[in-house]
């Protein structure tokens, strides 16, 4: 009994053959679902430049509104957190701050700097259980409605000829733009 090469180089041939044939069409595939893909964000795109409507499309389209909403809100937290891991901080309303702010740039709040002002006058962490200069318990200060970075101090306003109130120490309003003079 002998091994019979045309049928095995045959058997080979067909095997090599089938796995070129299935290579081929799994890229035949990726290639149709990336065109799927064009053509549904082209589509999504002329829904949302009101170019076009498609009624049965809409429920699909509420959803990426939706992902869409929750993707930016993660990318924000994101970069919140890089900024925080580098040692810079970030305003409530997304703003990169610097060390030296004491304000916002862009809203104007007062910027927590992690201390807060005694009502003595004194400024301490606000980690603290009580002020080093007069006893005062920071708990207190803080249940009491106050908050870091301005606990024991009263807010002061200039009012821009817009007729909007600027925290003192804020050199521009932040509802028309203008420069707030002393």
């Amino acid at each position: 009994m002998g091994l019979n090469m045309s049928k095995l180089t045959n058997s080979f041939s067909n095997v090599l053959a089938d796995n070129s044939m299935k290579k081929l069409l799994e890229e035949k595939e990726k290639e149709r679902s990336k065109i799927y893909g064009f053509i549904g964000m082209d589509v999504y795109d002329l829904y949302k430049e009101g170019k076009a409507d498609f009624p049965k499309l809409e429920v699909h389209f509420e959803k990426m509104k939706e992902l869409e909403q929750e993707i930016a809100e993660l990318e924000a937290e994101k970069q919140k957190r890089e900024l925080q891991s580098k040692g810079s901080s970030v305003c409530s309303c997304g703003q990169p701050l610097s060390a030296k702010d004491s304000f916002c740039p862009n809203c104007g709040k007062p910027v927590d700097k992690g201390t807060i002002t005694c009502v003595c006058g004194n400024e301490i962490k606000s980690d603290l259980k009580f002020c080093p200069n007069c006893g005062k318990s920071v708990k207190e200060l803080l249940e009491g409605g106050q908050q870091p970075g301005n606990a024991g101090v009263q807010t002061r306003y200039r009012e821009c000829i817009c007729g909007a109130k600027v925290p003192e120490g804020q050199f521009m309003c932040m509802e028309c733009g203008r420069r707030v003079e002393d």
